[in-house]
């Protein structure tokens, strides 16, 4: 909903619009979520499909399509929420323990936004991230929405476990804020290293990207971008930083190297940028970096 009073439908949700970042720059990513049988789930599927992103679960499902309500101002976005009893977090267990284990070796694993929130799929999604395999990245980006969340406590301390298992926490200045009230941001990203997260990366607009591990941190620039729409601009980041990172066969015990990381999340914020140039959440695809200097390797 803008401020103009235009109501517009776009595909979106955090886990959706990361698989899409990665698809669309040739990465193979494997989506797994609930989608309804309903009419926006056929948008869901079309989405997805149009992006090479995998659908892992393919049974459509007889509840409705999760939607969430964004209002667009001059503040930024404001969220509410459609969750309850819908297609994208009704997991059955059996069915999705079986299809992440029927993949091949798994490079990386993403988890986050509201799944951390919705049972059985925050429940389910905590214990596959914590079971993964050593050498696959784990990824976790809480994306925190308040209004969602209806018992802090054990929001935190998911958040708190997960991180625990995390190579990388992606959060944002107002992630932090909640989660670790009255804290500066890298006080609040040392909490998070403290938990036993290797890596954190630290969003602040368009304020310089903090990378930080137990040894370093590192401060990247955002170059002045043309704004249209920031929604997803944080997905197409860490999108961008999975592909880029797994795309160079790299482990998780690289994160230690600093200029190894630094230039992952420049890499990462040219999609982000370009993310924010156009409307409704839409990542850039590959033939669109492939001259940019942290993707010519494409």
């Amino acid at each position: 909903m803008s401020s103009d009073g235009s109501v517009n439908a776009v595909i979106g949700g955090g886990p959706l619009n990361v698989a899409r970042s990665i698809g669309r720059l040739g990465g193979d990513a494997r989506f797994v979520s609930g989608v309804s049988s309903d009419a926006f789930g056929s948008f869901v599927r079309a989405a997805l499909a149009d992006s090479n992103v995998e659908l892992a679960l393919d049974t459509a499902r007889g509840e409705p399509t999760t939607l969430a309500v964004v209002e667009l101002n001059d503040l930024g976005p404001r969220y509410h929420f459609h969750l309850n009893e819908t297609a994208a977090f009704a997991l059955d267990e059996r069915e999705t323990t079986g299809a992440v284990h029927a993949m091949s070796h798994l490079a990386a694993m993403y988890f986050g936004t509201l799944g951390l929130l919705v049972e059985p799929m925050a429940s389910l999604g905590e214990a596959l991230i914590m079971n993964c395999a050593s050498e696959t990245l784990a990824v976790i980006d809480p994306n925190c929405r308040p209004s969602a969340v209806r018992d802090h406590d054990a929001y935190r301390s998911r958040v708190a476990r997960l991180s625990a298992r995390a190579d990388v926490v992606k959060v944002s200045t107002e992630d932090l804020d909640y989660l670790y009230p009255g804290r500066t941001a890298l006080e609040g990203g040392r909490e998070i290293l403290q938990l036993g997260a290797t890596c954190v990366l630290i969003t602040d607009g368009a304020a310089p990207v903090t990378a930080m591990t137990n040894e370093f941190e590192v401060s990247v620039a955002v170059a002045p971008t043309t704004i249209v729409d920031t929604v997803g601009a944080g997905d197409a980041l860490v999108g961008g930083f999975m592909t880029w990172w797994t795309g160079h066969d790299l482990s998780s015990e690289r994160l230690h190297e600093a200029s190894l990381l630094e230039e992952a999340v420049s890499a990462a914020i040219e999609i982000s940028r370009l993310t924010c140039q156009r409307a409704g959440a839409q990542p850039p695809r590959r033939d669109e970096v492939a001259d940019l200097d942290g993707w010519r390797w494409l």
